[in-house]
């Protein structure tokens, strides 16, 4: 009886390693880890090569993503991490708003967006954003690596060059 258990765990194991060679692996789009990030139309938007970016959703009307946003924007800018791409999105209706904001919290403008359909916006529902405003890493494939990582431990999401 031991003998047929071992022979079929190795057959099993022997089927598996060739099954999984005949089958082509697809990726999915998602939000999850391991998923293919959603697309991201924005206009003047340049990805570095070979970087991770960080997508941060976050509005005005939302106090605490407009506060990460900062502590994002500020560990990311001071950070020696040259493979670390901030694309932060606001989803304020109002442009004036949006820019006043990026005036007062003193942010980059090259990593502010905005998507002035906000709610009604397509990467709204892409990102499926219903509560709160959230993050995410995205590796140069475009893999999720993680999601809702905090101004404190982004950097050491990103393996050193």
């Amino acid at each position: 009886m031991r003998y047929f258990i071992r022979i079929s765990i190795v057959l099993g194991t022997v089927f598996l390693y060739i099954g999984a060679g005949t089958k082509e692996i697809k990726l999915t789009e998602g939000i999850q880890p391991g998923n293919l990030a959603p697309e991201i139309h924005l206009q003047d938007v340049e990805i570095k090569e070979n970087s991770y970016v960080l997508v941060q959703f976050w509005a005005a009307y939302h106090p605490q993503s407009r506060l990460e946003n900062t502590m994002m924007h500020n560990v990311i800018s001071q950070s020696k991490t040259e493979n670390l791409q901030l694309i932060s999105i606001s989803l304020d209706e109002n442009k004036a708003v949006f820019q006043g904001v990026i005036k007062t919290d003193r942010l980059d403008e090259t990593t502010q967006f905005n998507e002035p359909a906000g709610k009604n916006s397509e990467l709204f529902k892409r990102y499926r954003l219903k509560k709160g405003l959230n993050n995410w890493l995205i590796d140069s494939n475009g893999i999720i690596v993680t999601k809702n990582v905090s101004p404190t431990e982004i950097l050491e999401k990103i393996p050193s060059q």
